[in-house]
């Protein structure tokens, strides 16, 4: 499956529950591209330079080498005396952590948070250096530890310096063990430019080995948003390449030349962008053929914004020739597209002279609306009060034809090309819609054993063509009434993405389980390592029912051209043999038209006793026929239409004579619409033989 991030859209009126379906389909990026900015979009330069330790204000120092007092595991509020812009943010405070980074906004990291950048902690932002479980020293060959910060310079081209000064590559109280080096993390106001400076390092007692990794470079305001260096154990790391993921790192080690340790003076120099993309990158409506977008304005306020979109998941490049180019405003709609497809969506901005923001992080993902077949004709009738009134309709070839009582929602109350109400006493409207598809059950076995589990799992499947999951049946057990969270995942990342999420009341109890059944109307659109899984339960429900082993079947369970449940899943995307939890899945993927009214009229100034007694008297005759059908009191008959059993108008037949030839037509059974002069409407069964 590819993967993708989701939206909500409105409910049309018009469309059918599947379309509708459609629209609530979210977002596997939780409903938009939320990302205020890119750090991904800083560009990076490496240089050897020269490390000026500074001797500035102090923020903590090491009193002794144990870990309460190394600086280990401490966070130190900042503020700065001018405002420095970090990934299109001003800000004038940060938080300073002994484990090698610092943060922006209210939210400060935890003491102990040791990965900066793939951390999710709600900081807006971070700049990590050496970004690890770090302490420093006391008093080791005559060097104790620090951090401390400075600022160097005039206004408006001042610099702020935070500096770690004898910190040990990891977290140790070792006194005979112990190696030593500093760096600086410098902040440039006006440009905005942020250098990391690696001083030289060296051992201050005893010569043991330390590797081990570090993670350094940008976090944006979520853990999606990222720029990092990499280097493995085989590689030096003044060698670095740009890293591909947020938990992407440089290995390092104390003696062994490679990877090594930072050389005296590297410098690390990250520049922002000075063309932002747009943020809030959402979806809106869609028909079959098109969908609507929106985003929220560039901090760069550039001319346009340039759009693209694929049924591929593989990112735009700078130089992808763009669908949709300087597009003005924040609201555009892309097309034509097929139907029943999934697109996904970038934008960029647009600061002209060939100045061009990255693409957006992530993209979304819209779903066009199903082509459902189309009524062609209806034909309404006219009746006496307490009268019954037939109705018909034509379809698309191969299309379903429903009756129903209301123009949305409402009930079914017929199928086929033609419909009989019940007797009426006044004038009624009746809404026609012409679908392919329907609405089916996998069949999945109901459970068979006692066996509960409580963890995190579910089920990997596979689909075929857009589905809706409207709902599964599953055995809640515990002590009574509880609430179970059911998603569904993208199981082809680690962690796995949730798209969607439902949390459900159910009731739990002892053996005998009893079977729930539990709405989900989740709409799917192809792909594969889907997953279906509880994540959490409270209250009296402490698990569900699962089948362990393989005693209850094998996978995989296949609906034809739906879905494929291919095996059971745990946490940690693994495949199992067990079936858990979700038990008889009732899935949908019909596609129906909008509905067509068709009224029936009841007309209370009636025909007379004479004229009733006329239309009594009419006959259509021979029946069955071979050739010539004839028709009594044909005076009365405005025009003859005709259709075969599949609900098709085949001939329609104007001012027609009492004796009608239709030797053209095959054999079988056929409906004669026969529209009366009076505005009422007759309808007669005849084969031909």
């Amino acid at each position: 499956m590819k993967k993708f991030y989701r939206f909500f859209f409105p409910r049309n009126e018009k469309a059918n529950s599947f379309k509708s379906a459609l629209f609530c389909f979210s977002m596997f990026l939780a409903g938009s591209n939320v990302i205020s900015a890119q750090v991904s979009a800083y560009s990076f330069a490496q240089s050897t330079g020269t490390y000026t330790p500074i001797s500035g204000t102090l923020l903590g120092a090491a009193t002794g080498n144990a870990s309460v007092t190394n600086l280990n595991s401490n966070v130190y509020p900042l503020t700065l005396p001018f405002n420095f812009v970090f990934n299109g943010t001003s800000y004038n405070a940060l938080n300073v952590s002994t484990n090698g980074f610092i943060t922006f906004g209210a939210t400060p990291p935890t003491t102990t948070t040791t990965t900066p950048i793939s951390s999710t902690t709600a900081y807006d932002g971070a700049i990590s250096i050496f970004g690890r479980d770090l302490s420093s020293i006391f008093d080791i060959s005559g060097a104790t530890g620090d951090i401390s910060w400075d600022v160097t310079g005039t206004a408006p081209n001042r610099e702020a310096v935070v500096q770690w000064k004898n910190f040990r590559p990891n977290s140790s109280t070792s006194t005979t063990a112990a190696y030593a080096f500093s760096f600086q993390i410098r902040l440039q106001e006006t440009s905005n430019t942020i250098q990391m400076v690696y001083g030289s390092g060296a051992y201050l007692a005893g010569t043991t080995a330390i590797s081990g990794t570090s993670q350094i470079g940008l976090r944006g305001s979520a853990a999606t948003d990222f720029n990092t260096r990499n280097n493995g154990t085989t590689l030096e790391f003044i060698n670095s390449t740009l890293g591909t993921a947020n938990t992407s790192t440089q290995a390092f080690n104390t003696t062994n030349s490679v990877p090594g340790m930072p050389a005296a003076g590297l410098t690390y120099l990250w520049t922002p962008p000075t063309c932002y993309a747009p943020s809030g990158l959402t979806g809106g409506a869609t028909t079959n053929n098109s969908a609507a977008i929106s985003w929220i304005t560039s901090l760069s306020s550039p001319s346009g914004y340039d759009i693209y979109y694929s049924t591929s998941s593989t990112a735009p490049t700078s130089s992808t020739t763009p669908n949709n180019p300087n597009v003005s405003g924040t609201a555009a709609s892309i097309g034509p597209l097929a139907p029943s497809t999934a697109y996904y969506v970038w934008i960029r901005s647009n600061c002209g002279a060939g100045n061009a923001s990255i693409w957006s992080v992530q993209p979304i993902q819209v779903i066009t609306q199903c082509q459902p077949p189309a009524i062609i004709t209806t034909a309404g009738a006219t009746v006496c009060p307490g009268q019954p009134a037939t109705l018909s309709a034509t379809a698309d070839t191969g299309a379903t034809i429903t009756w129903y009582d209301a123009p949305t929602a409402g009930s079914a109350v017929g199928t086929g090309p033609s419909f009989t109400t019940p007797a009426l006493s006044s004038t009624t409207p009746y809404y026609v819609a012409a679908s392919i598809g329907g609405t089916s059950s996998t069949g999945m076995p109901n459970a068979i054993s006692t066996s509960g589990y409580t963890l995190d799992a579910g089920l990997l499947f596979d689909v075929y063509s857009i589905t809706t999951i409207n709902g599964v049946n599953v055995y809640p057990m515990g002590t009574g009434a509880g609430t179970v969270e059911i998603a569904l995942q993208d199981g082809n990342v680690s962690p796995a993405v949730t798209l969607q999420t439902i949390t459900v009341n159910l009731v739990g109890s002892g053996a005998p389980y009893v079977k729930t059944y539990v709405p989900l109307n989740f709409t799917v659109p192809p792909g594969s390592n889907y997953k279906l899984m509880m994540l959490t339960r409270s209250g009296g429900v402490s698990g569900l029912i699962r089948e362990s082993g393989s005693s209850w079947g094998a996978y995989p369970f296949t609906i034809p051209g739906a879905l494929s449940v291919t095996a059971g899943n745990l946490t940690a995307n693994t495949p199992t043999t067990s079936y858990y939890y979700f038990y008889d899945w009732q899935i949908s993927t019909k596609c129906e038209s909008a509905r067509t009214t068709v009224t029936a009229t009841v007309n209370s100034a009636c025909l007379s006793t004479a004229e009733v007694d006329a239309k009594d008297r009419m006959k259509v005759y021979p029946n069955p026929f071979k050739d010539i059908i004839t028709i009594t009191d044909i005076e009365k008959v405005k025009s003859i239409h005709i259709f075969d059993s599949a609900g098709r108008m085949i001939k329609t037949i104007d001012q027609p004579s009492k004796e009608i030839d239709l030797g053209d037509l095959k054999s079988g059974l056929y409906i004669l619409n026969l529209a009366m002069k009076d505005g009422s409407t007759t309808h007669v069964k005849a084969i031909k033989k």
